[in-house]
This record gives structure tokens, sequence and C-alpha cells, in this order.
């Protein structure tokens, strides 16, 4: 193998096709409706009765997931026109950057998903060995709608590590290792 026949296929390596972009940006597309969808949920989420009032605002695991369902929605929707507006052949600079940043999603989504499901449990189980109730006997409307919002930001958490596997791939399968 000469030379020219070395280059073709290390330049044919950084391309992407065509079905690779559109499975990425599709699944990118589809973590971001779900941060959507959990987030809308969560906002809408507030209940009055006569024991009181409670909305995701009183709540600092609910305000950090919404916080993290935006940041996602619009990481995702950037980086989906990315990757379909990337020049081919893709630079490793590009390659990595979207891999850190898809890290961090990943770990700051599934954090969100982690301290929202602790709370919906306590909200629902309580703590009996010192003395904390179950609110949800009383605010059952609103730890419903909480544990449906924690449930689409774990299937975003999986889509996230799904797109990490993918920019994993991408970067060390294309580039030697540092």
């Amino acid at each position: 193998m000469d030379k020219t026949d070395q280059t073709a296929i290390d330049e044919s390596a950084l391309v992407l096709n065509r079905t690779e972009k559109s499975a990425e940006a599709v699944l990118r597309v589809a973590s971001m409706a779900l941060s959507i969808t959990g987030l809308v949920i969560m906002i809408k989420n507030s209940i009055s009765n006569e024991f009181g009032s409670v909305s995701y605002s009183n709540l600092g695991a609910f305000m950090y997931l919404v916080s993290a369902n935006g940041v996602c929605a619009a990481y995702s929707l950037l980086s989906a026109l990315a990757i379909l507006a990337l020049p081919c052949p893709i630079s490793k600079v590009q390659v990595r950057t979207l891999f850190l940043l898809d890290q961090v999603v990943t770990y700051v989504v599934l954090a969100a998903g982690a301290v929202s499901a602790e709370t919906v449990y306590l909200a629902y189980y309580g703590n009996i060995p010192i003395t904390w109730s179950s609110a949800c006997d009383s605010y059952g409307s609103f730890c419903h709608n909480a544990l449906i919002s924690v449930v689409f930001t774990f299937v975003v958490s999986l889509l996230y590590v799904l797109l990490s596997l993918i920019s994993s791939y991408r970067l060390f399968s294309r580039f030697e290792a540092p």
C-alpha cells in the first residue's frame, strides 16, 4: 500500500456518513423533546389544598431538575444542528468537543434525575425512623407529576449515555491516543 492509499483511508475514516449523522441527530432531537417534556411537566407541577400549597420551586432538587433539563434541551438542539452542519472531514477538535460536552450533559442530567428520584421516593414513602411521613398522601397529583418528570429525565439520561458511547467511539476509533 503506497502513501496515497493510506491517506485516502485516513480521510475516509474522518468523514461522517449521512446515516451516522442522521441517527445521531435523531437521538439528540429525541433527547431535546423528552427534556422539554420533563421540564414542562415539572414547571406546571403545583397544588394547593387544605394542607397548604407546594410547587417545584419549593424543592431544590426539582429546581435543579428543571435547570438541567433546560440545559440539556438547549445543548441537544445546538449539537444536533452542529452534527448536521459539520464539514467533512470532521476535525479532531470538533470530535473532542462533542465528546467532552456529551459527557458533561450526561452526568448533569443523571445527577438531576438521581437527586429528584430521591426526593420523590421520600415524598412517597417518607422516613419513618425520623418521623418524616409521606407527603403524597396529601399531595398525590404533585407526586405523580414529579415522578413522571423524573422518568422522562432518566430516559434522557439513557439517550445521552448512548450518545456518549457514539461520540467516544468516534473519538477513539478515528484518532490515535495522545
